[in-house]
């Protein structure tokens, strides 16, 4: 048993590893091939590790690659990062906004009608729509001014297709400042709405 996991978590790495894969992509081959070893092992044996590996590696790889596609649509369009567990869209609220508002400029309307048309064509995104503020004015005032920023966006996205299922919506106000809040630079940093979207789900492929 313990050879052929051994044996299964090597032929996860080697899937990893394809020359044609990106790093982010190779990273959840070899999670997914991991998984799958275990898993495969539990329910069939030696052999059930190894194709568990292999199935596994596949899933998770397919997984980077999807992901990796929709960062390079996104970040045509906005500022756009990719991490170990999905792609993270920072739309900042200068653009979005205007002070103390949370009523959607026109171009920010504009934005996120492109954003929006981007995600609804990937249905296994779950999307988290975050908004923060920085810390000025109360603690109870900043929550309820980043939640109504965040839901401005939703509806925004909605409206381009991206399924009501899809979207969770916090207003997380002051409580995750990304720079200092002394600075006028660090509190326009600060005062953002971050699209957070993974895969939790994937469906199958036909």
């Amino acid at each position: 048993m313990k050879k052929s996991i051994g044996l299964a978590v090597l032929v996860a790495f080697t899937a990893a590893g394809c020359a044609d894969m990106g790093k982010r992509t190779a990273i959840g081959a070899g999670a997914g091939g991991l998984a799958g070893a275990g898993v495969g092992a539990l329910v069939g044996g030696p052999k059930g590790a190894l194709i568990g590996a292999g199935v596994g590696a596949l899933a998770g790889g397919s997984v980077g690659l999807y992901l990796d596609k929709q960062k390079a649509e996104l970040e045509r369009v906005a500022e756009t990062k990719r991490t170990e567990n999905g792609v993270i869209v920072n739309m900042k609220n200068d653009i979005l906004f205007d002070t103390g508002s949370a009523v959607l400029k026109d171009e920010a309307i504009a934005q996120l009608t492109q954003v929006g048309d981007i995600i609804a064509k990937y249905n296994d995104d779950r999307v988290r729509i975050e908004g923060h503020t920085d810390s000025t004015g109360t603690k109870a005032g900043n929550e309820q001014l980043s939640m109504r920023r965040a839901e401005a966006v939703k509806r925004v996205l909605l409206s381009r297709g991206v399924q009501e299922n899809q979207v969770l919506v916090l207003g997380l106000g002051d409580t995750r400042p990304i720079a200092d809040n002394k600075t006028a630079d660090g509190r326009s940093k600060n005062r953002r709405v971050e699209l957070h979207i993974d895969v939790p789900n994937p469906t199958p492929a036909a």
